[in-house]
């Protein structure tokens, strides 16, 4: 599985939205995986997207969310036909590559193999597939961190109990407005105005909520999901709000851990595990974060930038800034703010 990881920077791009257009040179997607959640809404064209064991029929309007570590892949939709009713039965991937034996779980539409195309049916510009996309670090969400740890947990247990609620086809997202949430986070991140983020995260946890919201129409006892959130990771959800409540006091490894009952080592693993990213790692980015939110308003110097945000001085700041995001925080100012 390590061959199919795509690397995100979690740092310097905790969110990404675009539109895609398939092209000769871009398409298929073959089978990866990463650390992101990744929507996506189709637009035009017709695909079928393989994730897990399943494979599943997109088409314009329908909406699919992949969670973090699940191996996906993108490819043409080669039987135009949507069959009408549910089809429960289940056949499992075995084997990945460019062409796949797969189940689509929703529809009557089941391939047993797929065979090469001829060269002259591969695709062209003119199959006209094209989708938006948004692609985050669930850290990097401006909302509350149960919240954060709970969706992931909740969206978990989801796909374990139905590989289905993965998708959700046109019709069930009648009355939101997902082609608008996805084109706003797409300008919101192309013109980075103050305040981008803000509204970029807030339109994507409209639609998160709503996923949730449907999981439980669709029967997911939502109740259990968080029950066993919190059995498993009640502990770490209160380290979390403690770290961000506190980023701009001295923390300690050994302190936060001592918090939990635990040694240094077990905490330092299991909060990797759990973040995949080293508690260090993660006090850092929340910090860095904030010195992003700092350095945004022109007229505030960065003496009083470290002083807000715990760092032991502006050397410190550099240092740490440089080391996460490449450039110095004046060079990320000038970058970022439009005269």
């Amino acid at each position: 599985m390590k061959n199919l990881y795509e690397y995100d920077d979690r740092l310097n791009a905790p969110l990404v939205a675009f539109n895609y257009i398939a092209s000769d040179n871009n398409f298929p997607i073959l089978p990866h995986w990463h650390y992101f959640i990744e929507i996506i809404h189709m637009l035009d064209g017709k695909a079928e997207a393989a994730c897990g064991n399943y494979v599943y029929t997109l088409y314009p309007g329908d909406t699919i969310i992949f969670f973090p570590q699940l191996v996906h892949s993108i490819n043409k939709l080669y039987d135009n036909s949507r069959p009408k009713g549910p089809d429960k039965s289940k056949t499992a991937i075995k084997t990945y590559g460019k062409r796949y034996m797969m189940m689509q779980p929703k529809y009557n539409l089941e391939h047993n193999s797929i065979t090469p195309v001829p060269e002259e049916k591969t695709l062209t510009i003119k199959d006209n597939i094209k989708y938006q996309v948004l692609k985050f670090d669930m850290g990097f969400l401006d909302t509350i961190t149960n919240y954060k740890t709970k969706f992931l947990k909740i969206s978990s247990l989801a796909y374990a109990k139905n590989p289905e609620y993965i998708y959700f086809p046109k019709e069930v997202l009648e009355g939101l407005p997902v082609y608008e949430i996805f084109d706003t986070c797409i300008k919101e991140l192309a013109a980075k105005n103050y305040g981008y983020d803000i509204v970029a995260c807030s339109n994507i946890s409209i639609l998160l909520s709503y996923f949730i919201r449907n999981w439980a129409r669709r029967g997911l006892d939502i109740d259990e999901a968080i029950r066993t959130s919190y059995q498993q990771t009640g502990t770490f959800e209160e380290i979390t709000e403690y770290i961000e409540k506190h980023y701009n006091e001295p923390l300690k490894i050994s302190s936060l851990a001592g918090m939990c009952g635990m040694s240094y080592s077990n905490f330092a693993k299991l909060f990797k595990q759990t973040y995949n990213q080293s508690c260090k790692e993660y006090i850092e980015f929340i910090k860095i974060n904030k010195v992003e939110d700092l350095l945004l308003m022109a007229n505030i110097d960065l003496t009083y930038i470290s002083n807000e945000t715990g760092f032991a001085d502006c050397s410190h700041l550099i240092r740490t800034f440089k080391k996460l995001k490449g450039i110095t925080p004046m060079q990320w100012r000038n970058k970022n703010i439009k005269n």
